[in-house]
């Protein structure tokens, strides 16, 4: 490709932009670890390089974007709704539910791994002092939301609270 064939990228808003470049690393890094480079990361976002540099300041800041998202993904709640649809039985609610816990739990990992092998290589003041992000918290408590809601139209079927039940279904599946 000469130089004059090359295009710039379709005009994004910052917040697409933004999206567009987390939701392409978290698949390369499943495959790749915290291996991934900035090029590959480029090119599965359809950008220039440089372009990742304008959004956020470093890679580590990508990453942490990354975990966030990953951890705490925007539509979680939609999506869980939408597998949810149409199973009206509680042991299929709870099937569906745990095969995404699951799922999701195994991209987290991964996503963290590398994070953490990038954080820990920072100068201990740029690392984060003082506990987790917010979003950690964030993710816990939409969970917790998340999986309630599952067992909310089950009430009369359960013998604790739809919220212990929740509870429940996330210190077994998380904690396995």
């Amino acid at each position: 490709m000469t130089r004059t064939d090359r295009r710039r990228a379709a005009p994004m808003a910052p917040d697409d932009r933004r999206r567009a470049i987390v939701d392409a690393v978290v698949p390369l890094l499943l495959r790749h670890g915290d291996d991934v480079s900035t090029k590959q990361i480029a090119e599965a976002a359809g950008i220039a390089e440089g372009t990742i540099f304008r959004v956020f300041p470093d890679k580590p800041a990508l990453l942490l974007a990354a975990a966030e998202e990953t951890m705490n993904p925007k539509d979680g709640g939609a999506e869980l709704e939408a597998a949810l649809a149409g199973h009206d039985d509680l042991r299929e609610r709870v099937r569906i539910t745990t095969d995404r816990m699951i799922e999701r739990s195994d991209r987290v990992n991964v996503v963290m791994m590398a994070l953490r092998r990038i954080w820990m290589s920072q100068p201990p003041k740029r690392r984060h002092q003082g506990g987790p992000p917010a979003f950690f918290n964030e993710a816990n408590k939409n969970l917790q939301v998340m999986l309630t809601r599952v067992f909310e139209p089950h009430a009369d079927e359960l013998r604790v609270h739809p919220s212990t039940a929740a509870t429940l279904l996330r210190t077994l599946v998380l904690g396995s």
